[in-house]
């Protein structure tokens, strides 16, 4: 453990699912279940499926979204084409940019309760050490806010060693209790990444994809001893999935909030 006290150094949502992300300094707690206005939109297809980034590549992450007004309100960009919309008021004039700049039918579909969790079995927030952002930014020549923008995590965790916070989560279905200020959490597994982490965040397909086989031999050299980490399939994982502990409704998460671990 580092000499400062473990503590909550940097809070993202993201608004609409595969967009770009909104920092906030705090930040409450929706239906008790997971972060307000994490997620609560998603793009979809005309076949209902999402349109995100492991499906459309470059088109979804040269997509530059800037959301203002506490999220009522997004300014997209894609190259040259441009355009600010009210949520959810100017949902169908939002629809229609999407479906000019993608080349198809697009829905924008909002739950405001569960939203639309990456992990429905931990639908909670994801959560990272600033360290092992570091520790991935050295291993592949990348700056922190890279890696930040390609692992999408929620909650930011300054305090920690490299992969200290792969003592938040116990073996496969025995999750593991910690608290960040006044809210408490289940730790539930390592996150599984998928394709999207290896390419460039804003869509430059001139950047080299990482290696999913060098990030897993060297996450699986640098894992810490004494984890649940090499009980789970796969060392191409970053990130805590949590889902938060009943009754947590009302309350809320602050930059500098510490972390605290149960016995």
């Amino acid at each position: 453990m580092l000499d400062t006290k473990p503590h909550l150094a940097r809070i993202r949502v993201y608004p609409i699912k595969s967009l770009d992300p909104l920092e906030v300094e705090r930040v409450g707690l929706a239906s008790g279940v997971r972060l307000a206005g994490d997620r609560s939109y998603a793009l979809f297809d005309a076949r209902g499926r999402f349109l995100n980034a492991k499906r459309l590549g470059s088109k979804i992450l040269a997509t530059r979204a800037a959301f203002c007004d506490h999220a009522r309100a997004v300014e997209l960009a894609l190259g040259s084409d441009s355009g600010r919309f009210e949520l959810p008021g100017e949902r169908a004039a939002l629809e229609a940019w999407f479906g000019r700049v993608l080349g198809q039918s697009v829905s924008l579909l909002q739950d405001s309760t569960a939203g639309f969790p990456d992990d429905e079995d931990a639908s909670g927030p994801t959560v990272i050490g600033s360290a092992s952002i570091d520790a991935v930014a050295e291993w592949f020549g990348l700056d922190a806010e890279e890696v930040r923008r390609r692992f999408r995590a929620n909650l930011e965790i300054a305090g920690l060693g490299p992969f200290e916070e792969d003592t938040l989560f116990g073996p496969p279905g025995k999750p593991k209790a910690f608290r960040i200020g006044e809210v408490s959490f289940l730790g539930v597994n390592p996150c599984r990444r998928c394709v999207v982490p290896t390419l460039d965040s804003r869509g430059d397909s001139s950047v080299a994809a990482l290696s999913t086989k060098e990030f897993s031999a060297l996450r699986e050299r640098h894992s810490r001893a004494g984890t649940s980490l090499p009980l789970y399939p796969g060392y191409y994982r970053l990130a805590v999935n949590t889902r938060i502990a009943p009754l947590q409704a009302g309350k809320r998460l602050v930059v500098g909030d510490q972390l605290t671990v149960s016995d």
